[in-house]
């Protein structure tokens, strides 16, 4: 009776331990990927697990999603290690780099290209034909210190032109470009700043006989996936494939299409030196 107590305890013990032994090797399988969400955030979830679902079959490694509040909370977590890669907009990228060894993986692709612009833009009756005609005038951004092309850039455009942003500016924020977008369009404001593409968006294109754009940064590297340099090379070039194989095929484009993209394309660091160019002045 003893032994077999004893037998059925072992056996059990060996089943637990099985089972947590291969909960681990599944758990170190898994990678995460942090998603910023300003706001929408079961929205956003849903668009990408689309991307990743497709990720994760062509990788051979599951992808989690992990949706965090804003870029910064990204990067302490992926500072931390609980998450792996990190999906992030040019600015963030360029100030999540100088704290965490960072390398960008992959480069979203949307209206047929990885780059884009951000303008200036006013009403087509206005007579506001330059940059240098803004002083004084009441200028919409997207939200304040949490946009590149919204917020970041256009700053760095008006202090190229000597303009003085507390003393020449009145600054307001609408919180989206499309906001930026409509106040121009109804005349609520004189300027606006947007990442210029919002323009080619379906939704959008009816504004674009209602508007002038005055002036255009640079182009701009997009957003990309990032990763923290230590991590495994053998997944990251599984995964890094798996992303630029979506555009190549049917399943790919309809899993892409719920973001909008149109692919992914190899990134890198010296990408993002533009946009390290224009905040130079804002320090």
């Amino acid at each position: 009776m003893k032994k077999k107590l004893r037998f059925i305890l072992l056996l059990l013990f060996f089943m637990l331990l099985n089972n947590f032994l291969y909960g681990v090797i599944a758990a170190a399988e898994t990678v995460s990927l942090g998603i910023p969400s300003k706001n929408s955030a079961l929205t956003l979830f849903s668009n990408w697990k689309q991307i990743t679902a497709e990720v994760s079959k062509r990788s051979g490694y599951p992808l989690e999603i992990v949706m965090v509040k804003n870029h910064q909370q990204l990067t302490e977590k992926m500072k931390a290690g609980e998450i792996d890669l990190g999906y992030y907009s040019p600015f963030f990228y360029v100030e999540a780099a100088k704290k965490i060894d960072l390398t960008p993986l992959v480069m979203r692709v949307k209206f047929g290209s990885p780059y884009y612009r951000a303008g200036f833009i006013v009403s087509k009756e206005s007579e506001i034909n330059s940059i240098n005609d803004l002083k004084d005038k009441k200028i919409a951004l997207t939200a304040e210190a949490d946009s590149t092309s919204g917020y970041y850039i256009p700053l760095s455009m008006l202090k190229n032109n000597n303009l003085d942003l507390k003393k020449d500016l009145k600054l307001v924020f609408t919180g989206k470009h499309i906001n930026v977008l409509k106040s121009v369009v109804y005349q609520s404001v004189a300027a606006g700043a947007i990442k210029l593409y919002i323009l080619d968006e379906a939704a959008n294109q009816k504004f674009r006989s209602q508007i002038k754009i005055i002036e255009r940064s640079f182009y701009l590297p997009g957003s990309s996936i990032a990763v923290l340099s230590n991590f495994d090379p053998e997944k990251l070039t599984k995964i890094k494939a798996a992303f630029l194989s979506l555009a190549t095929d049917s399943k790919g484009l309809e899993a892409l299409k719920a973001m909008q993209f149109d692919g992914f394309v190899i990134s890198n660091d010296q990408l993002y030196n533009p946009v390290r160019d224009y905040l130079k002045n804002l320090d």
